[in-house]
């Protein structure tokens, strides 16, 4: 893979799924994350797009990079927006498999350049100590550091705790309850209804008439005889 003494050219693409540059790396500059870029063609295409956060000298620094991927080799243009801002070009090559990536970085002016080496988060640590620490030296100093301190990937797994959850009440599926036995009753014949009787008018209201007393007959005179 690319080292100190090589040319600032990539070797020879290789076949790879551009997938697998995708996601989530260590490197000697600290945590990267490749992502396709929307704006290039995406990854059917080969745009692809990163980032990376390292500590230098106490504070943090992130860094952007964007270019074309071409089989396992990707070629780039970084910056750097802190103060004074840094830009350059570089690229990486990834194993086949998107196990681990090596490349080269130098700025625009050439007066910083070195190696930069990625490996996934499950790599063993015979990959972290093949790769190196060191990212360029200019002036005598490291100019990227992936130390276990500055490393986010490095930091110790918290204990589970699971949170409380409010009561929930679980809804209860129909339940029928029990009926008691009931004895059927008996057949009954059909009895037919009566027909309707219309009801008979009343009679008008008659005044009270007081009765009248019978006239009594008067016995007929008897002659008088001497």
């Amino acid at each position: 893979m690319a080292g100190p003494g090589n040319q600032d050219s990539p070797p020879p693409p290789q076949e790879m799924e551009p997938n697998l540059a995708l996601g989530l790396w260590r490197s000697t500059f600290g945590a990267v994350k490749i992502e396709a870029d929307s704006s290039h063609g995406g990854l059917s295409a080969g745009g692809l797009q990163g980032i990376w956060v390292y500590q230098r000298q106490g504070q943090e620094v992130v860094g952007y990079f964007a270019g074309n991927l071409r089989g396992n080799v990707l070629q780039f243009r970084w910056q750097e927006p802190n103060n004074p801002p840094l830009t350059g070009e570089g690229y990486l090559v990834f194993d086949v498999l998107g196990r681990q990536y090596a490349g080269r970085w130098w700025s625009d002016k050439r007066d910083r350049v070195g190696d930069w080496n990625g490996w996934r988060q499950a790599a063993a640590q015979g990959t972290r100590q093949a790769a190196g620490s060191q990212g360029v030296e200019y002036g005598g100093q490291s100019y990227g550091d992936a130390s276990p301190q500055t490393d986010p990937y490095r930091q110790q797994p918290q204990p589970y705790q699971r949170q409380p959850q409010p009561y929930q009440r679980q809804p209860q599926p129909y339940q029928r309850q029990p009926q008691p036995y009931q004895r059927p009753q008996p057949y009954q014949p059909y009895q037919p209804q009566q027909p309707y009787q219309p009801q008979q008018p009343q009679q008008p209201y008659q005044p009270y008439q007081p009765q009248q007393p019978a006239p009594q007959s008067q016995p007929a005179p008897q002659p008088y005889y001497n």
